[in-house]
């Protein structure tokens, strides 16, 4: 017996629907809704397979019903009924199996109907994993997904760009105009919604799949993801640096657990905008952690010093105490000639990039050395 549920604030519609799945053995309707009131603590009450929904409602709307009675059950299936054919888009999914049109055809209602029997037999045989399966997710450098230390294939490149957003903001609700804003910043809102709502559901069974249940929540307009356990660049990169200024900047080996896993900038090879403004706030943490280290082993440990010197360096080429601190330690080991050449080439950057020249103190080091 598949239960199910129907909403619609027009009576009369909810009525011949009613009755007309009345005429399938196989449904049982738990109840019928002229008002959304109660919904969610019914379904939390009693299992249901399915639920009918007229989009277009009084009180809300039935985009926004689907998304939080999924956020309950994410199993419920998903049936949308409307008079508005403007709503039917190829592309619409968000865990829904079919699309009807008022006024509903009593042959088009049943494809609905043998459509749920073979989804839903299907998921009563299906094993949900017992287990998670173990995940890392990368998000320095290029945001993946590992699964076996294989990249995990989503289903579109949005799905992808919108569970790494979600991911960046981890245990807090995103609203959903920020992610449509950013996801789909040149498309109709109808559409954009429709886009999401997509990309949701596509979302959730990768994860469900996986034996993540119900990690993506919906309530007052946003969502939420929350992935216990989860291993990750972004999560060992947060905890060393929270580690190292719980200490009082004492802590190096925090600092340097950080930094080891900064291979690049965040999601850099992904292109997503959003993620810019993330992407310049990590390196600026990643500086001021290497700023720390260098401080650390310059008197203490000279080849060291010079591992950060040179990575910092890297990542920003133009900093004069840098330079000045890197040829101190290249004449502490005897390595004139080195200190030489990168002050000639840092002047030849300088000039090059910024036409500039070098700081004075740097240009009466090398003066020094050239005596």
């Amino acid at each position: 017996m598949i239960k199910a549920i129907l909403v619609d604030d027009e009576k009369l519609s909810l009525d011949l629907l009613t009755k007309q799945l009345q005429a399938f053995p196989e449904i049982e309707i738990v109840k019928a809704y002229s008002q959304p009131t109660n919904i969610l603590e019914d379904i939390k009450q009693e299992k249901i397979d399915v639920a009918f929904l007229d989009i277009e409602l009084t009180e809300g709307n039935g985009l926004d019903l689907a998304e939080t009675i999924l956020t309950i059950d994410a199993s419920i299936y998903i049936v949308f009924v409307t008079a508005h054919a403007q709503h039917a888009v190829k592309a619409f999914e968000i865990n829904s199996i079919d699309y009807l049109l008022k006024p509903v055809m009593h042959k088009r209602l049943k494809t609905t109907v043998d459509r749920l029997i073979e989804k839903i037999k299907k998921s009563r045989n299906y094993e949900a994993p017992k287990d998670k399966i173990p995940l890392y997710i990368q998000c320095f450098g290029e945001f993946n997904v590992f699964l076996n230390n294989e990249p995990l294939q989503f289903k579109t490149a949005k799905v992808k760009e919108l569970f790494a957003l979600l991911f960046t903001y981890m245990d807090t609700y995103v609203n959903r105009d920020y992610l449509i804003e950013n996801l789909w910043p040149n498309q109709d809102s109808k559409k954009a919604k429709i886009n999401l709502h997509t990309c949701l559901t596509y979302l959730r069974k990768m994860l469900n799949s996986l034996g993540y249940t119900n990690c993506i929540k919906f309530a007052n307009q946003s969502y939420i993801l929350s992935i216990p356990d989860i291993h990750s660049d972004l999560k060992i990169f947060n905890e060393a640096i929270y580690s190292f200024i719980k200490n009082d900047r004492k802590s190096i080996s925090s600092a340097e657990e950080a930094i080891s896993q900064y291979i690049g900038s965040y999601m850099q090879w992904n292109y997503y905008e959003w993620a810019n403004d993330i992407a310049q706030e990590k390196l600026n943490m990643t500086m001021y952690l290497l700023e720390s280290i260098i401080e650390y082993y310059y008197i203490s440990n000279t080849d060291k010093a010079l591992f950060y010197l040179d990575l910092q360096r890297k990542l920003n080429p133009f900093i004069d105490k840098n330079i000045q601190q890197t040829m101190n330690l290249f004449i502490k080991k005897g390595n004139r000639s080195e200190a030489i050449n990168l002050f000639k080439n840092y002047k030849a950057l300088l000039s090059a990039e910024l036409n500039i020249e070098p700081d004075p103190s740097l240009i009466k080091l090398y003066q020094d050395l050239m005596k």
